[in-house]
């Protein structure tokens, strides 16, 4: 804030020009002190988060009697029952590792659906916080409604934190690994990264460019970045003996995730679906093509601010959407909930809006747009 002889007036903290090593690092520390402001604001957040997850739970589960307990959810339950020879050829370990981890601690007292569904729900919350946190950090205007555009994000906000499957959990550990990344903590940016590559293999598209950022921007990381791929790196040397085959994970992942199922060698997630006869899959062609539009704008925006963690983000889900069949192409979509980094740095500001009033109800709109299609997707799966 500066002193004007007429009024005080704000200064936003992007146009400060460069300051000492010394001032810099009491600005970065002074940063991640949340005011009490905040905090009360977070605990509203949560306990928002909470009751929506609780709501859609019951929507779920009551109102369509939805059996969450099928399908991807019944193999990873299964998975943590062989945990002693955690090699599956389509599965990486950590989720079901965990599952048995839980149900060891709770000694079976638990069924199956409530240590899921109680994982997925610490995770969601954790992410949820972790997302308002970095709003706070980046000194985005509105961090509450940043955490509501994460808990309500169309389609897959709520749907794929309900249902229990490895989705949000690796969420969560990533966007504490990016959390550590943007504080320079590299131990804990090492835990959480390499932790995230072994709970979902989609994060394999994340963590190597934030890791070859914090190498290239950050010479005292070097060291230690190299750590966030050995557990990864351990599971499956330990794999190849087990299989007897050097490459029994990478080669039946590339052809289910990577090999066309067109005459397209790239692509094929985006035109595929929307050169079909299925208005399912065309709508999913399309959904897919809005998130390449958000990709580009975000990876442009975030370039021009010299924003590397959010030109990473754009950078994932576009190789994503270049390179995975249309087959698996819905995980574009399921983790497209992550573009709210690169928004964390967007100057709100700098947006006209009229008025307050015009702004909130524009909000306001749009996160029930959201809800509406949490809901419409939330049938859709229940339905299925």
């Amino acid at each position: 804030m500066t002193y004007s002889s007429v009024h005080w007036t704000w200064t936003p903290l992007r146009s400060i020009p460069p300051v000492s090593f010394g001032v810099r690092r009491k600005l970065e520390i002074s940063r991640t002190i949340m005011k009490n402001d905040d905090i009360r604001s977070e605990r509203t957040l949560l306990s928002a988060a909470a009751l929506l997850y609780l709501l859609f739970l019951v929507y779920l589960t009551v109102g369509l009697h939805f059996n969450m307990f099928g399908s991807d959810v019944l193999t990873y339950w299964a998975e943590s029952l062989n945990w002693k020879t955690p090699f599956s050829t389509w599965w990486v370990p950590g989720y079901p590792l965990l599952l048995a981890a839980v149900r060891g601690i709770t000694i079976n007292v638990i069924p199956p659906i409530g240590i899921m569904v109680g994982i997925s729900a610490v995770s969601y919350l954790i992410a949820v916080s972790t997302v308002f946190r970095l709003a706070i950090r980046n000194q985005f205007q509105y961090p509450f409604l940043l955490g509501l555009i994460f808990v309500l994000f169309p389609f897959v906000g709520l749907t794929y934190s309900v249902y229990p499957v490895a989705d949000i959990t690796a969420i969560a550990l990533l966007l504490l690994a990016v959390s550590n990344l943007e504080k320079r903590r590299w131990v804990w940016f090492v835990i959480f990264s390499g932790a995230s590559m072994i709970v979902q293999k989609v994060m394999w598209f994340f963590v190597p460019p934030l890791v070859l950022v914090a190498f290239v921007k950050n010479k005292g990381s070097r060291m230690l970045l190299p750590y966030a791929f050995l557990p990864l790196f351990m599971w499956m040397g330990i794999g190849s003996i087990f299989h007897q085959d050097i490459l029994w994970f990478m080669r039946w992942s590339y052809d289910n995730l990577f090999v066309s199922k067109s005459s397209m060698p790239i692509f094929d997630g985006l035109v595929t679906p929307l050169l079909s006869n299925s208005i399912e899959k065309i709508g999913k062609g399309i959904l897919v093509a809005i998130v390449l539009l958000l990709t580009f704008i975000s990876a442009h925006y975030s370039f021009r601010h010299k924003q590397w963690t959010g030109v990473c983000i754009a950078f994932s889900l576009f190789a994503m959407i270049t390179l995975v069949n249309s087959y698996e192409i819905w995980a574009v979509i399921r983790y497209s909930k992550l573009l709210v980094i690169p928004l964390s740095f967007v100057d709100i500001q700098s947006i006209n809006c009229r008025s307050t009033f015009c702004f909130r109800l524009l909000a306001l709109l749009i996160l029930g747009t959201f809800v509406a299609s949490n809901l419409a997707f939330g049938f859709y799966m229940a339905r299925l």
